[in-house]
């Protein structure tokens, strides 16, 4: 007796086929804006960062896929920072754990000695691959999401689920004349920037992608940007991926800080986003990181009086080097705690 013995390859950035890599989308559970053609090149789209997508191929199809953004800071704080960071988590075609088995081992050898660590921002549950990923040396860490069902749903109904004070808030805006709608203008864009990097130089201090990034999002086929406008100017606004018929992912938002006593900039710019969401019949949209659990986080409480759930899909890590990875993140404390 025969046994025919499937063979995988490990395909490589330009060795992918565009037409595979679309089928195994559109056919697995976990496709997300983050593994798709256009996120990939717009990673390779500005100066300083990049990304790699592999692909295990078996039986002329693509069984797995992976896209890893490569990360650091400018000058020599790269030295300190360069690290893979893979949102979302791996595209995988129905239970094929040999394969992500193999994707996922032959990551990790490739960026061994290139990168400090590795790390898998879940944004699905991998529960049922758990095991593959600890015999491939990924450690599992606790980590959580807010996510918000809107399929087959209204807008009202999604507003009668927020938080009281969020609809008040929402309510109040309008009020007072501020509305949002996606941005029009390059222009437009250049504004949202200069009010999310005041807010990260100020308050959230931690690192910021280049507005080449946001721009080109912008521009991009997975791009939807949000703006909120009162006066005619720009005072709000957020930054999304969305893939259609899934999800819209909210990246980054923004406002003016004491703009208004009675303006609520941002919240209404993610309500935006989540209207556009149900007008296009997606199914979630994902308000993305959320901290860690038993930990005080109050972007967690914000995001949460949208209505949505707190999901622990967590993260998938491995680190490739202990000493500057331990540095960095004593770098990352400091730099927070300064005023």
């Amino acid at each position: 007796m025969s046994f025919l013995i499937l063979k995988m390859k490990l395909n490589k950035n330009t060795e992918l086929e565009i037409s595979k890599w679309k089928e195994l989308l559109t056919e697995s559970k976990f496709a997300s804006p983050f593994q798709t053609l256009e996120y990939y090149k717009l990673f390779n789209s500005f100066d300083g960062y990049s990304s790699d997508v592999f692909a295990v191929e078996e039986d002329n199809k693509y069984t797995s896929l992976i896209v890893v953004t490569i990360q650091k800071e400018n000058g020599i704080k790269g030295y300190f920072s360069k690290r893979g960071i893979v949102y979302a988590g791996p595209l995988v075609l129905g239970t094929e754990t040999k394969s992500l088995d193999f994707l996922l081992k032959k990551v990790k050898e490739i960026y061994k000695r290139k990168l400090i660590y590795l790390e898998i921002r879940n944004h699905f549950d991998y529960s049922s691959f758990s095991s593959i990923f600890k015999q491939s040396g990924y450690i599992f860490e606790e980590h959580l999401n807010v996510q918000l069902s809107i399929e087959n749903i209204d807008l009202a109904t999604v507003m009668s689920g927020m938080n009281s004070t969020r609809r008040r808030q929402i309510r109040q805006t309008h009020k007072e004349g501020a509305i949002a709608r996606e941005a029009r203008s390059e222009d437009e864009i250049a504004e949202l920037y200069k009010i999310l990097k005041i807010m990260y130089f100020e308050k959230v201090k931690l690192p910021l992608f280049p507005y080449e990034f946001f721009l080109n999002l912008y521009k991009s086929k997975i791009g939807k940007i949000f703006v909120t406008i009162h006066s005619e100017k720009v005072i709000g606004g957020v930054f999304c991926v969305y893939y259609p018929n899934t999800t819209m992912n909210t990246f980054y938002y923004t406002d003016i800080r004491g703009y208004h006593k009675k303006i609520y900039p941002a919240h209404i710019a993610l309500l935006g986003a989540i209207e556009f969401g149900i007008n296009n019949k997606l199914k979630l949209v994902d308000f993305m990181g959320a901290g860690k659990p038993n930990a005080e986080y109050g972007v967690r409480d914000y995001k949460m009086r949208f209505g949505g759930n707190l999901v622990k899909d967590g993260r998938f890590k491995v680190i490739f080097k202990p000493l500057l990875y331990n540095f960095g993140i004593w770098g990352l404390k400091l730099l927070s705690k300064i005023k």
